[in-house]
């Protein structure tokens, strides 16, 4: 049995667990989100109560204490009256606080999406490679599919998700070295590390589109070079298919082109750069790993980047619907394209085909509207989660004090044991040994 790339593919756990349509990655986001609003009213609700009992507690201690010092019928001497009318306003009801405003969704998504662009530069600056970048910024956005920002503060796992990449690819940088350059402590990049891996249920492959990308662009020089072999389906020689590369137009729709080998060879370079940013940035900032396969990926990224090369290509290698009916060209096509138009949505591939002046200003709005979530999202935090450090270290408590308890459990169920048996030795008689 000979396995494919797609079977390999289909049994990764990149494609069993973190694969969407895209109903289904918008219903689990919802999911989020409500569950996170609940916890967190809950939580603040608790916090608010507790507070309010701890300082009608005070208060009522410091009034016995100013009824017991002061002359006048009940303690209430010469006192001015308060609004319940005896002077000391231990019966005046707390103004209750208002309803905690919550992140929806889109500002959820917005705010992940903004994360995401700080793990770009967090990458960018400690140089790791784009394979450990990409595995980063992928392992944020799973760990958001069932987190929220009003939970976990983005900039603390983004830290951390940094590092954890870098182990998982193996690029060269130590704890100590990472932290230096972060400007963290030990504490503040182990602490939520056991926390991320477990939402990322232990999951950390991530398939890439970039070797594909590769692969494409060298077919393609042999192609050009006319050494390509071809596919069985392919009438052509290899002249030919040569002949019909140097041919294609510049752009869809365009005029056929008649350039030289060594000008096309500059086409490749270019189409191979341009599609290989896209990959780096534009696709890592989107949900387009949670919604198609690495190769549809890449394929979408070499549309945008020069569609006629693109289509040539997939012509040479999936047969047309004319001569084999049951061929899967058109869907295939239509994915594609699906793929490209996310792609093409995303501001980052849009700043490129604005004037600057424009790109300023929408940066300016940009800036303004993330300015405004951060401050919505401060008012929206849960209590219990802010400080991941400290509730670490009180795991880690809880954890050695139960260890503790066990052991003495052991302790006393030994001596238990022993006692029986001393029992029973003084009812039975010592145990009798073999001659």
């Amino acid at each position: 049995m000979k396995l494919t790339e797609d079977d390999i593919y289909r049994k990764s756990s990149q494609y069993k667990h973190w694969s969407f349509t895209p109903t289904q990655l918008a219903l689990l986001r919802q999911k989020t989100n409500v569950q996170a609003c609940e916890r967190v009213k809950a939580n603040v609700a608790r916090q608010r109560a507790q507070r309010a009992a701890n300082a009608l507690e005070g208060f009522n201690s410091a009034s016995d204490s100013e009824r017991a010092n002061t002359p006048g019928e009940n303690g209430s001497g010469n006192g001015t009256p308060s609004a319940n009318g005896n002077g000391n306003g231990g019966d005046t009801p707390l103004r209750p606080d208002k309803e905690v405003d919550c992140l929806t969704v889109a500002e959820e998504m917005r705010l992940v999406d903004k994360f995401c662009e700080t793990v770009l530069a967090l990458a960018a600056f400690i140089g790791a490679p784009a394979d450990v970048t990409a595995t980063a910024i992928q392992f944020f956005r799973r760990f958001y599919l069932y987190n929220s920002p009003m939970t976990y503060d983005g900039q603390v796992v983004a830290r951390t998700i940094m590092f954890v990449a870098c182990k998982t690819d193996n690029f060269s940088i130590t704890l100590d070295e990472y932290i230096a350059k972060v400007g963290v402590t030990r504490d503040q990049i182990l602490a939520p590390e056991y926390l991320i891996v477990q939402a990322l249920r232990f999951n950390f492959e991530v398939k890439h589109p970039f070797r594909g990308l590769r692969g494409v662009h060298l077919e393609l020089g042999e192609m050009l070079s006319g050494s390509w072999m071809g596919m069985p389906f392919d009438e052509r020689s290899k002249e030919q298919r040569k002949q019909q590369l140097l041919r294609l137009p510049k752009r869809a729709g365009g005029k056929e082109d008649n350039m030289t080998e060594r000008d096309f060879g500059k086409r490749l370079e270019y189409v191979y750069g341009l599609a290989s940013k896209i990959l780096k940035e534009t696709a890592q900032l989107t949900d387009a790993y949670f919604l198609y396969t690495p190769s549809q990926i890449m394929f979408a990224a070499q549309l945008l980047a020069d569609e006629p090369v693109t289509m040539f290509y997939l012509n040479t290698h999936i047969p047309s619907p004319a001569i084999y009916p049951s061929s899967p060209y058109n869907k295939i096509i239509d994915t594609i394209r699906a793929c490209a138009l996310l792609l093409s949505s995303h501001h980052s591939y849009t700043a490129s085909s604005v004037t600057p002046e424009e790109k300023a200003a929408k940066d300016k709005q940009a800036n303004q509207e993330i300015k405004a979530l951060l401050k919505k999202l401060k008012q929206c935090r849960d209590p219990d989660k802010i400080d991941l450090v400290k509730l670490n270290q009180a795991h880690k408590r809880d954890a050695v004090h139960a260890g503790e308890l066990e052991e003495s459990k052991a302790k006393r169920r030994k001596i238990a044991r022993e006692d029986a048996e001393k029992q029973a030795d003084d009812f039975w008689g010592a145990e009798l040994h073999k001659k």
